[in-house]
């Protein structure tokens, strides 16, 4: 078979499981759902608001905690057998949930609930690390935009299912029980079709021949397994410390002239001395825990999903009270769509966030060479925003507006620090660095929902949303939702000088041919 041919199989082939990743994500953006069936189940069940918080919380747990775990599943055992386990995962959990609130299956402790939330958070988990881990391997140049497509879907999922609850569920009598168990079997057909989509193809051969002693690139496929993985041979001239060429070779920074790589020419829009000093490395483990950088990056996503996580889950009781409280004659039919419209824009803020990103991100670096660290910074003040729009509202549609921002930049923030671990930190141990990354994310939502319930109870003893005129009940909460945004911002413009220095020192270490002395590999050649 000759390059051409080979080229053209592995486009097929890379496309096919990009549509199997968008599946698998759309499965796992439902994990997202609670506030479309929480309030009619916490209401079935008698469970106060700190109760129902404990059980959405729990799904983030399940999703969360198990990151390292699924993305080490994601790095050895290949996409398919993740996405079955999300397949068997989620029909399990949904179901159990569904004849739960019927009451077919006795509840002994609404801790139980919890368990089956854990569950669905688990199979999100699952799917998702199928998905984005597949993605990220299968692309190189793009990565950016391909990896914010595939977490679209993850964002788009509760948009579409909360307007199909809206139109085939939530009639005079909400049927509650059908949705869960449409749920329930969205999870089975879209998980089992996504594991016969994904396998891991590569990005193909490197533009470079050879690189610096001592630099890494990404490892092109030498073959793939039926598993979805690709060969574990480990070849030094494409992975690793690579031996300088003997040949001599076009320069390739600005005022070096003895450089011993061979090289290609760049592509398009990249710098004019091909170099990209924003630097990539190849870190997993420990190594990558005890980085400071992977610290920083970690406590923004810490941070900043913490008050998606928390939002997500609280929607639903403040739409209820902000509704009921201003309307004479409430129905519960219409308080359901009015949640429904909420989780909706939610879900499409999210998408959009995530979609354009990843585009505008890679836009940005390589017109404008804008690094990565700073476009950081200007997210994570957006999730400030978000915050102060919130906590501003009063109204039914200025609450509408704030749900939209915040699932925007929830969005953003999604789509884009994905992104950044790959291209700080290789993609050889991408899933197990990306689920250390966001394990600790579901405390911070946990932190936040735990106070949400402890003020809404307190302000509201006898339940009655009808209480809480303007969102008074809930809204001394999200005073803490704007701290942790500031400290988010914080943290963001701490990473963001560190980048800095670094790319400083990695330049003239460069251009100076020290190569022994750089401790980072400029991206395009290592990309």
């Amino acid at each position: 078979m000759d390059e051409g041919e080979q080229r053209s199989q592995r486009h097929v082939r890379r496309t096919v499981s990009m549509l199997g990743a968008c599946l698998a994500t759309t499965s796992a953006g439902t994990v997202y759902l609670f506030s479309t069936y929480g309030p009619a189940l916490s209401h079935r069940l008698g469970l106060s608001s700190s109760q129902s918080n404990v059980v959405a919380i729990s799904a983030n747990y399940g999703l969360l905690l198990s990151g390292p775990l699924f993305g080490w599943a994601a790095d050895t055992i290949g996409p398919r057998v993740l996405s079955l386990i999300a397949a068997v995962g989620s029909f399990t959990a949904f179901t159990a949930l569904a004849y739960t609130y019927s009451g077919a299956w006795q509840m002994p402790s609404w801790l139980i609930l919890s368990l089956y939330m854990v569950l669905v958070g688990l199979s999100a988990q699952s799917a998702n690390m199928a998905a984005v881990t597949t993605t990220t391997k299968n692309f190189k140049q793009n990565r950016g935009s391909a990896v914010s497509l595939c977490i679209a879907f993850f964002g788009l999922s509760p948009f579409v299912l909360s307007h199909v609850n809206t139109v085939f569920f939530a009639g005079d009598e909400p049927d509650t029980f059908g949705y869960l168990r449409f749920l329930s079997f969205l999870g089975l057909v879209t998980s089992v079709a996504a594991a016969g989509c994904l396998t891991v193809v590569g990005f193909g051969p490197s533009r470079y021949a050879s690189v610096p002693p001592g630099f890494v690139v990404d490892r092109p496929p030498s073959s793939s397994s039926s598993s979805g993985l690709l060969s574990d041979r480990d070849d030094e001239s494409v992975y690793g410390a690579v031996k300088a060429a003997s040949t001599t070779v076009r320069e390739v920074g600005e005022g070096s002239t003895g450089s011993s790589t061979t090289a290609e020419p760049a592509p398009v829009n990249v710098a004019s001395n091909g170099v990209d000093y924003d630097t990539a490395r190849d870190l997993g483990g420990w190594a990558y825990v005890n980085d400071v950088e992977a610290r920083l990056l970690m406590l923004v996503l810490f941070l900043c999903a913490g008050i998606g996580i928390f939002y997500n889950n609280n929607i639903g009781t403040m739409v209820n009270a902000m509704y009921y409280s201003s309307t004479p004659h409430p129905e519960a039919r219409t308080a359901q769509r009015l949640i429904n419209h909420h989780v909706a824009v939610v879900s499409l803020g999210s998408f959009v966030g995530r979609l354009t990103i990843g585009i505008v991100a890679d836009m940005c670096k390589r017109i404008w060479r804008l690094p990565r660290s700073g476009i950081l910074v200007v997210i994570t003040a957006c999730v400030l925003v978000s915050q102060l729009v919130v906590i501003s509202a009063t109204t039914l549609p200025s609450l509408l507006v704030g749900s939209a921002c915040t699932g925007l930049s929830y969005g953003f923030t999604f789509g884009f620090v994905p992104t950044l671990v790959s291209v700080w930190f290789g993609t050889r141990h991408f899933g197990a660095n990306w689920g250390v990354t966001t394990v600790f994310t579901g405390f911070s939502g946990q932190m936040l929902g735990a106070v949400f319930g402890r003020v809404y109870d307190a302000n509201l003893p006898d339940r009655d949303p009808a209480q809480c005129p303007q969102g008074s009940c809930y809204r001394a909460a999200f005073g803490l939702a704007v701290a942790v945004a500031v400290g988010s911002v914080v943290a963001a413009a701490v990473l963001a000088k560190r980048r800095a220095r670094r790319r400083r020192d990695n330049r003239r270490r460069w251009e100076a041919e020290e190569i022994e002395h750089v401790e980072y590999v400029p991206f395009v050649l290592a990309e």
